[in-house]
């Protein structure tokens, strides 16, 4: 009797570690995390001090979507009475701000977006085939975009550490003629859709590869539900 009464005190105890541990406990200590939901967090492992993180948009980016924003707008003719400089970095802010955070960059204006969007009730979580379908979509939506021309592109199956399912994206382009490199991870962590969108203004030979290692090292942690 006092055997089974260790053996199942000892279970209990599993147990209830087991339900409140951190949610960064799957996360290397030498890592920095990004906050995506109140449950989930991102662990990346950075390369150098040339590389930040932060859950506000670099200025980089506002810039260039402000910029994207007026050629948007030109194209459709809506230019009759053009908004001022910072109108448009108010726009871009607030377009930028729907992501739950950035690594970036800053002397180069690489930079990697990261949202979720989570599973609204009664949706059905995707099947493996659905987040290739989504990855495949993205790039449809890339070929589209303003300034977008020459898009070479492949989709291929993925792995990201924490989510069920993950699909990548290697693409190259031109944006306004200009050379770009995309690289982009479509997945599913349940209950959420994850995307890693990694975009390259190739200012240098070494943002690639150093980003490469970074989604290599990429982890969704979750907090256990009690």
């Amino acid at each position: 009797m006092p055997k089974l009464r260790i053996v199942f005190g000892l279970v209990v105890f599993l147990l209830v570690c087991g339900c409140t541990q951190d949610y960064r406990a799957s996360i290397a200590s030498d890592m920095r995390t990004l906050a995506l939901s109140d449950d989930m967090v991102l662990g990346i492992r950075l390369p150098g001090d040339n590389w930040q993180i932060s859950s506000e948009p670099p200025m980089t980016l506002v810039e260039e979507m402000a910029e994207h924003i007026e050629h948007e707008l030109e194209e459709k003719g809506q230019l009759a009475n053009p908004p001022t400089r910072e109108q448009l970095k108010n726009a871009a802010l607030k377009k930028l701000q729907s992501d739950e955070g950035y690594v970036f960059n800053p002397a180069t204006g690489a930079h990697l977006d990261v949202d979720i969007s989570r599973l609204g009730e009664g949706d059905v979580a995707p099947s493996a085939r659905g987040v290739e379908n989504s990855a495949r979509y993205a790039v449809s939506s890339l070929e589209g975009d303003e300034g977008v021309s020459a898009v070479v592109a492949q989709v291929e199956k993925a792995r990201l550490a924490g989510a069920q399912y993950a699909w990548r994206i290697s693409a190259d382009y031109k944006m306004h003629e200009e050379p770009r490199r995309f690289v982009g991870i479509v997945a599913f962590a349940s209950p959420y859709w994850v995307y890693l969108y990694y975009t390259d203004p190739l200012k240098n030979d070494t943002d690639y590869g150093e980003m490469e290692e970074m989604l290599r090292s990429a982890v969704l942690g979750f907090k256990a539900t009690p």
